[in-house]
């Protein structure tokens, strides 16, 4: 039978028994925040094309926006050269529509400024919620996630990250014929010495061959890269779908790609690469992360295979091509032309994971988002919240001026310009920063959102042309503008240098805050002739000083087809767009920073742009570059096409230089190009 002190004796061993549990929970809390606090956290376990390991994640990650640091560098191999044979066939163009052409606008001269709004029935400025966008849940936690989250928004873009950018591809640095940007043998790849990648001033080394931990033989693409840093960019293409060799079959869908095997990626010095998959899987759009439409290849990418996953590594990385076994050593099936952009933190901004997967469930939440924003171009790409708006209607006298001024300081995330078809066609825009004399950007009006030469409807993530058709009215064109544009004041200063009366219906967005960058977003439009005579590179920018550039649009049109280019004899009936051939290449700090392999190559694409569709032009065009215009009827051969970057932004610290070549051995072809740059100081 209990008794009442038996209960009460049971209440306070019930009792000692919680207050035991509760010391033992304070003190497991205790040590794991010590553990939390002493931990850095290294690679865990394999991952391979099926496998997966369990995931370690590192502190939030914060890159100090400080710089200096070289990548690594190797020793040059030396050899003779051997006996360069003449190129293969050229490829074969598509045929293409003839569009209408419109006229070029000139630069005006001064004209004097109406006050305020010409329109009086334009609407006075008033606060108004932006268009919305996906919204991001909550703080990134690993650098991987603020890297996709920097795709979606481009509010980072006027701040300097702190790297130091380097391109490792096929460029040819010797010969003078511009079409030997691609390896064709084992000596080529790995012995040649007008192959290699730049380590200094007039200073290469060769790429190698070497063999996995399984036995397997590797062409290793990128060497050893010392981090902390990350991969922003991987391009490759191969041969072409429609020039088989003797008893291969075709392959539209990826052009005899799939020859070289599996791509492979090292992280940290690991034995065992952590992503290891065919190319036709990476590159195929279907196996997360490495998605559509981050993610293209040969036929659904214009000829090229390219990659923007950010793929961060800490201590080191290597990639590597490897060919599946047995190998026929009579055919070369290494890697043929490639480009992969690294960027280095220029000071350690302290731990972070290297690329591993599975991503974690914030990482996958980022991924999703960008995928959200890059199928839906030409909508609000930030996270909404706190924008002013302003609309006005502007109308434009013959030779007249009329802008829009902005008190600040703030930043536009966004300017809309909507334009009855054809009278953007004489119209110029400047916009100043800061009350400065001098406008950063300048440029026909056209040229400053796509193709100059002729309004070419397109959509990108930053930039782009939309048609519009009002119901019983004539069409129209919008015209937007989504990069970042930190300001104290600004001005917009829209010029008509014709006889008509253009009307602008302007809309901005812009968040009011005295938290803006130090840059100021530029652009810059050229137009030049080059002749086959002048050896010097067409140079389509030159800057002084610090900042980051963010891409251009590039236009080439009117090439001559007379004289005998081609060792000593004319061009081909069957070779169009022979100038695609020349390098677009990136100076930063007085050093070849970004070689080039061709100017379609280096817009994404491959083989001229091969899968271009008059008919759809929309095919060919990406969220952060593509193909406007391809047309061997109009204009001698008009190429038009744009490239923006956004986690590959180009950061520069004392000079920046871009030149393109003009020519298919040296530079001795005629063309005119065309283009604008965009970038911030």
């Amino acid at each position: 039978m209990l008794t009442g002190d038996n209960s009460g004796n049971k209440k306070n061993s019930s009792a000692s028994l919680w207050l035991l549990l509760a010391l033992l929970v304070c003190a497991a809390a205790v040590f794991a925040g010590w553990s939390l606090f002493f931990y850095h956290p290294e690679t865990t376990a394999v991952i391979g094309p099926t496998a997966h390991a369990t995931k370690n994640h590192g502190p939030t990650f914060s890159p100090t926006p400080t710089l200096v640091a070289d990548l690594q560098s190797a020793t040059s191999v030396e050899m003779n050269p051997t006996d360069i044979p003449a190129p293969t066939d050229p490829p074969l163009p598509t045929d293409t529509a003839v569009p209408t052409d419109t006229p070029m606008p000139q630069p005006p001269t001064d004209t004097p400024v109406p006050a305020a709004v010409s329109n009086p029935d334009s609407p006075a400025p008033a606060p108004a919620a932006a268009t919305n966008s996906p919204k991001p849940a909550g703080p990134c936690s690993t650098l991987m996630c603020q890297l996709l989250r920097r795709m979606a928004d481009l509010s980072s873009l006027p701040y300097p990250e702190g790297t130091t950018s380097k391109q490792f591809a096929s460029n040819n640095h010797q010969s003078p014929e511009k079409f030997w940007d691609y390896f064709r043998s084992d000596q080529f790849f790995s012995q040649d010495p007008r192959y290699g990648y730049p380590i200094g001033p007039n200073s290469y080394a060769n790429y190698r061959i070497v063999f996995g931990a399984d036995g397997t033989k590797e062409y290793e693409v990128l060497p050893r890269t010392e981090g902390p840093g990350y991969i922003a960019r991987v391009w490759f293409t191969h041969r072409q779908h429609d020039r088989p060799g003797e008893g291969e079959e075709p392959e539209p869908e990826w052009g005899f790609f799939a020859e070289v095997g599996n791509i492979r990626f090292y992280f940290d010095d690991e034995p065992t690469p952590r992503v290891d998959m065919p190319v036709t899987q990476f590159f195929g759009g279907q196996e997360s992360p490495f998605l559509t439409p981050l993610v293209r290849h040969y036929r659904t990418g214009n000829g090229g295979n390219i990659s923007h996953i950010p793929m961060p590594f800490y201590r080191s990385v290597r990639v590597t091509l490897a060919p599946n076994p047995p190998y026929d050593e009579g055919k070369y099936i290494g890697p043929r032309m490639f480009q992969i952009a690294v960027k280095r933190f220029d000071n350690d901004p302290g731990p972070f994971e290297s690329f591993c997967l599975p991503f974690t469930q914030e990482e996958d939440r980022e991924l999703e988002r960008v995928r959200q924003v890059w199928s839906n171009l030409g909508a609000y790409p930030y996270q909404a919240g706190g924008e002013a708006e302003i609309s006005q209607v502007l109308d434009v006298e013959p030779g007249g001026s009329a802008q829009i001024e902005l008190p600040g300081p703030g930043t536009i995330t966004s300017l809309r310009l909507i334009i009855r078809e054809g009278q953007e066609n004489d119209l110029w825009m400047r916009i100043f920063w800061d009350g400065q004399a001098s406008p950063s950007v300048e440029g026909p009006l056209r040229a400053l959102f796509g193709t100059a030469e002729e309004t070419r409807p397109y959509r990108s993530l930053p930039l782009g042309i939309v048609a519009i058709q009002p119901p019983g009215d004539a069409k129209q064109h919008e015209f937007y503008n989504f990069f970042p544009m930190p300001f104290h004041s600004a001005r917009i200063l829209f010029t008509n240098n014709g006889g008509g009366r253009p009307q602008i219906q302007a809309t901005l967005l812009y968040r009011p805050t005295d938290d803006i960058a130090g840059t100021r977003f530029h652009a810059l439009f050229k137009e030049e002739r080059l002749q086959a005579d002048n050896p010097a590179n067409y140079r389509l920018l030159d800057v002084a000083g610090s900042g980051r550039y963010v891409g251009c649009i590039l236009t080439g049109h009117d090439v001559d087809r007379g004289g005998q280019p081609y060792y000593g004899q004319g061009l081909p009936e069957v070779w169009r767009f022979p100038y695609l051939e020349s390098d677009y290449d990136l100076w930063v700090d007085g050093q070849l920073a970004l070689p080039g392999t061709g100017i379609e190559d280096d817009f994404d694409g491959g083989y001229y742009y091969i899968w271009y569709d008059p008919h759809n032009p929309a095919s060919s065009q990406f969220p952060l570059s593509g193909c406007t215009w391809k047309d061997k009827q109009v204009r001698g051969e008009v190429a038009s096409q744009y490239r923006f970057y956004v986690t590959d932004a180009v950061d520069f610290k004392q000079s920046l230089g871009i030149e393109v070549e003009h020519g298919i051995i040296g530079n001795n072809l005629s063309v005119t190009y065309s283009s604008t740059a965009f970038w911030y100081q």
